[in-house]
C-alpha cells in the first residue's frame, strides 16, 4: 500500500496531464484505492485490479466501496482490458512484488490511448544511499523486508522479491511503446542529500563518458543509451525514496 506522502506525490502529477480531470485512470493493483478515491473526486473516471479478494496489503476496505475494482488480476498475465482504453495507467508500489515486469509494462502500452501516460512508483534502490549501502554490504536499501527464509512460497508476492532495474525497465518501455518523459521526486531526506550530493558532479562526468565505443555511427541502441544517461544523472533517481516515473505512449505513425 502507498505511503500518504507516495499518494499525494501521483495524484499531484496527474492533476498535470493534458485532459485533466477528463481522464480514464487504470490503477493495476490498487490496494485501499487511496489514488482512485482522490482522483474520482476530481472528475476523473476510474478503475482498479487486485490479484486476491484477501490481498494482504487492504486492512481497510471502505474506500474499495466507491470504485470499480476488477479481483483476480495477475499482473504477469494479459489484462481483461481492451486496447488504447485508458489515458493513464498507474503501478504503485507495484512493480517489486512482481518476478517480471516485461509483461505488465507491455500491457500497460496496449491498453492505453496514444498520447497516455504510465506512471509507476517503487522503492528506488538507484538512489545514493542505497548504492553506498549496496556497496558495503551488497544489500540494498529497501523499504519493505525481502523475502526471507521464513516466508512460504505463495506469499512470497507480499515482498519486495524484485528491486526495479532502471536500465532494464528503461528499455521495456521502449519496446512497449512507451517514452520515459519526466522523473519524479516523492520524499527526499535533506542531511542524505546534503552529505550523499558531493558525489553528484562525478556521477554526471562519468555517465556522459561511458557510451559504448564499440557503435559505428548513429543508430536505435546509441539514441537509447544517450537517453538513458540523460536519466541516469536526475537528481529526483539519485535523491528520490522512490524512483518515480512519468512515461508516455508515443503516438501511431
Amino acid at each position: 500500500m502507498p505511503q500518504s506522502f507516495v499518494v499525494d506525490a501521483v495524484v499531484a502529477a496527474v492533476k498535470e496531464l493534458a485532459g485533466f480531470p477528463r481522464l480514464r485512470v487504470l490503477d493495476l493493483s490498487c490496494g485501499e484505492a487511496e489514488i482512485l478515491n482522490c482522483l474520482k473526486s476530481l472528475g476523473c473516471e476510474v478503475q482498479g485490479t487486485h490479484y486476491r479478494t484477501d490481498d494482504y496489503i487492504v486492512e481497510d476496505r471502505k474506500g474499495l466501496a466507491n470504485v470499480p475494482v476488477v479481483s483476480g488480476v495477475d499482473l504477469h498475465k494479459p489484462l481483461p482490458f481492451e486496447d488504447a482504453s485508458f489515458q493513464v495507467v498507474i503501478l504503485s508500489e507495484v512493480l517489486e512484488h512482481l518476478e517480471w515486469h516485461g509483461t505488465v509494462i507491455r500491457e500497460a502500452g496496449r491498453v492505453l490511448k496514444p498520447g497516455g501516460h504510465l506512471l509507476f512508483t517503487t522503492p528506488n534502490i538507484f538512489r545514493l544511499h542505497s548504492r553506498l549501502q549496496f556497496f558495503l554490504t551488497g544489500k540494498h536499501k529497501l523499504i519493505r523486508r525481502r523475502l526471507g527464509w521464513d516466508m512460504d512460497y505463495n506469499e512470497r508476492y507480499a515482498y519486495h522479491i524484485t528491486p526495479v532495474d532502471f536500465l532494464l525497465v528503461h528499455a521495456l518501455l521502449h519496446q512497449a511503446g512507451l517514452r520515459v518523459q519526466e522523473l519524479r521526486s516523492t520524499r527526499v531526506k535533506p542531511v542524505k542529500t546534503a552529505l550523499l550530493g558531493i558525489f553528484y558532479p562525478l556521477i554526471w562526468l562519468s555517465c556522459r563518458m561511458t557510451l559504448d565505443r564499440n557503435l559505428d555511427g548513429p543508430g536505435k541502441f546509441l539514441d537509447g543509451e544517450k537517453d538513458l544517461n540523460h536519466w541516469l544523472t536526475r537528481p529526483a533517481l539519485l535523491f528520490s525514496e522512490q524512483l518515480f516515473v512519468v512515461a508516455k505512449k508515443q503516438n501511431l505513425k
